[in-house]
Formats: structure tokens, C-alpha cells, sequence
């Protein structure tokens, strides 16, 4: 009795859509900080590290006037400077 209810239950968490923390232009900018944070100290080597941070905060400081448009643009600023494109760093 109990196999067949936990293979239900097992093939419907398979069937969930996988979220990998971070879609652009939502409106919530909550997903963008999420992603960041998950990135930033890997990425401690990126020459644009302490940009990064500092563009960070500026788009929390967005985020708490409300300005949600702003806070993703600024923080996808953010994680493009401590990403790699083409396995290298942006340098500016």
C-alpha cells in the first residue's frame, strides 16, 4: 500500500520546475539579490569585486524607496561585473 502512494509522491516532486534563483525583469529585484548573493564571495578574485558590492548596495538602496525597475537594473550591473563571459572577467 505505502510503495505505490510513495511513487506518486516521488514522480510529482520530479514533475516540479527546477528554479535556479534568478529571472530578469520580474519587477521583484528580490531574485536578483538572491542570485548575487549566491555568486559574490566565489567570484572574490573578479577584478570588479568591490564595484560589485558597492553597485549592490546602491540597488538595496533603490529597493527600499520602492523603486523596484531600479534595483534589478542596478543589480544586474552588479552581477555582470562578477561574471565570467568566455571564461574572463569584465574589467570595467
Amino acid at each position: 500500500m505505502i510503495g505505490p502512494l510513495l511513487a506518486i509522491v516521488v514522480l510529482s516532486i520530479l514533475t516540479l520546475p527546477a528554479k535556479a534563483g534568478h529571472s530578469q525583469g520580474n519587477g521583484t529585484c528580490t531574485d536578483d539579490i538572491t542570485h548575487w548573493s549566491n555568486m559574490i564571495e566565489k567570484r572574490s578574485d573578479a577584478p570588479l569585486y568591490h564595484e560589485s558590492k558597492a553597485m549592490q548596495s546602491k540597488a538595496i538602496g533603490e529597493r527600499v524607496t520602492g523603486d523596484w525597475a531600479k534595483c534589478e537594473e542596478y543589480m544586474e550591473e552588479a552581477l555582470r561585473m562578477i561574471r565570467k563571459t568566455g571564461g574572463e572577467y569584465p574589467t570595467e
